[in-house]
């Protein structure tokens, strides 16, 4: 781990970021420690990828236009978590359903809260991870990535089957989630559990972007599909609650 790429890109940009003008290579060499070949490696693919710049008249570097959005994004956007709580609970409170905040963790749902109206001893939380494919959360997670990225992720695993409504096909799921970009919402009905049904929106940061997913689900037990479905505008509507606290805009 000491030696990995990641690492190495990481003491390159804070020696950068720390240093009160740009630098020379020499500099770079010396505050991060680097073999002279494995600092020049480091710093091609870091131009390459917009996190530096390079001045090629002075011959020194400095940190690039995509770090300094990254850090505009940050300072921008207030906590999620915080943004998300009242919304979250209007919510519970308005279907008596659960309501759920998720993010994308490389291949997999992570919860970050829950708010339950329904107790449930099989229910998410916080810390907790589910799959994607047959999740409602999971779906707009897909559905808002790329075409490539979807089928590199769909790929690396065979899609498990949960239950005789959980979707394994590739082409299948390419279709639903075509879906969930035109009616801006997804839908999981007994997909990973029979007992359990959820709908779930985007939740967009300034640029647009999706960053997370608001869940509301409940039990098949005490509602019908109607019973949650009607809910899908005021789950839709809290979702943009929570994306304007994060800068989003409509327009």
């Amino acid at each position: 781990m000491e030696s990995s790429i990641v690492t190495k890109c990481a003491l390159v940009i804070d020696a950068l970021v720390k240093a009160k003008n740009p630098m020379v290579f020499s500099e770079i060499v010396a505050a991060t420690g680097l073999v002279k070949s494995s600092c020049h490696r480091i710093l091609a693919i870091l131009q390459g990828e917009g996190l530096i710049a390079y001045d090629g008249d002075q011959r020194t570097y400095r940190y690039g236009p995509r770090l300094q959005s990254w850090t505009k994004s940050v300072w921008l956007q207030p906590d999620l978590q915080d943004a998300a709580i009242r919304p979250m609970n209007q919510l519970r409170e308005l279907t008596g359903m659960n309501t759920a905040l998720s993010i994308l963790d490389e291949d997999a749902v992570l919860y970050l809260r829950t708010s339950d109206d329904v107790p449930v001893r099989y229910a998410a939380h916080p810390g907790d991870r589910a799959p994607l494919h047959c999740t409602a959360a999971g779906k707009i997670f897909l559905s808002c990535m790329s075409s490539a990225r979807r089928q590199r992720l769909l790929a690396a695993a065979p899609l498990e089957r949960f239950t005789e409504y959980t979707l394994t096909d590739p082409a299948a799921l390419e279709r639903e989630c075509a879906r969930v970009v035109t009616q801006g919402h997804a839908v999981a009905l007994r997909e990973e559990f029979l007992q359990v049904m959820g709908c779930a929106a985007p939740i967009r940061n300034v640029q647009n972007q999706v960053t997370a997913s608001l869940s509301l689900w409940t039990l098949t037990v005490i509602s019908q599909p109607d019973d949650l479905l009607r809910f899908v505008p005021d789950l839709m509507a809290a979702a943009d609650r929570i994306s304007a606290s994060l800068g989003w805009s409509e327009s």
